[in-house]
């Protein structure tokens, strides 16, 4: 029994070792310590995004908001994330039609999340820009872009008669707000839009060509922190819109 016992240990050790370095070597094959953040980066995001809306005490507020607004089907609505939330696009149109369905931080799940609330009017536009912020988490476009499908089945099903248009996600500068790549991401992410937007019939907007530099980023001059707009930004957004609006 001791025999037993004193060759257990070193055995046990031994397949241990061996279990720990043939996971060293498959996270080896497959690109190392990168790939092992990069997976455990993904977990992350999937889980906090999947809950983002559930946990964001600016969401809830803000979603509860909404609740209690009146709604009628004549209704411009304007949904996504803060770049659409910071705008007055009231004031900028002079239209009392139109609301702001903006929140702070949402993403593609947190609009799926609030999109019968959003709809329920049967508004009779819709303009949507989402997928931004997915991006900045670590979800992977094709993710972002079957959200957003899923987002264009529940407008077309729900609300049949609303014009729809999809607006082009915006591009960011990497000097001002330093980033992994998150541009070409944004063009991979707005060829997707561009093409479910035919699919369904909508109408795509491509604002990301107005707002770039020289460098193919997000004109200083529109920006302060290289992702949300100063008050050049939003002129330049709505005078690109402005005949989607109004006609």
């Amino acid at each position: 029994m001791d025999t037993i016992l004193k060759l257990a240990l070193p055995l046990s050790i031994l397949i241990n070792f061996l279990l720990v370095a043939a996971w060293l070597f498959l996270i080896n094959k497959k690109g190392g310590i990168p790939f092992l953040l990069r997976k455990l980066n993904e977990w992350r995001t999937d889980k906090s995004v999947a809950n983002s809306s559930n946990g964001n005490p600016y969401h809830q507020d803000k979603k509860s908001h909404f609740d209690t607004l009146p709604s009628s089907a004549t209704e411009i609505l304007f949904l996504g994330d803060s770049l659409t939330d910071y705008c007055e696009w009231q004031e900028f149109f002079r239209n009392l039609q139109i609301k702001n369905r903006g929140i702070a931080g949402d993403t593609t799940y947190g609009v799926l999340n609030r999109l019968q609330q959003s709809i329920s009017s049967k508004p009779q536009k819709l303009f949507l820009m989402i997928g931004i912020n997915d991006i900045t988490k670590g979800t992977k476009v094709t993710q972002i872009a079957a959200n957003y499908r899923q987002i264009l089945e529940i407008i077309k099903n729900q609300s049949p008669n609303t014009t729809v248009f999809i607006q082009s996600v915006l591009p960011v500068n990497s000097t001002k707000f330093p980033n992994q790549g998150w541009n070409q991401k944004v063009v991979n992410l707005n060829t997707h839009l561009n093409n479910l937007a035919e699919e369904f019939s909508f109408d795509y907007i491509d604002l990301f060509p107005s707002f770039l530099d020289s460098h193919k980023e997000l004109n200083i001059q529109y920006t302060t922190d290289g992702v949300h707009l100063n008050g050049q930004g939003y002129l330049l957004w709505t005078s690109i819109i402005e005949k989607n609006v109004l006609n």
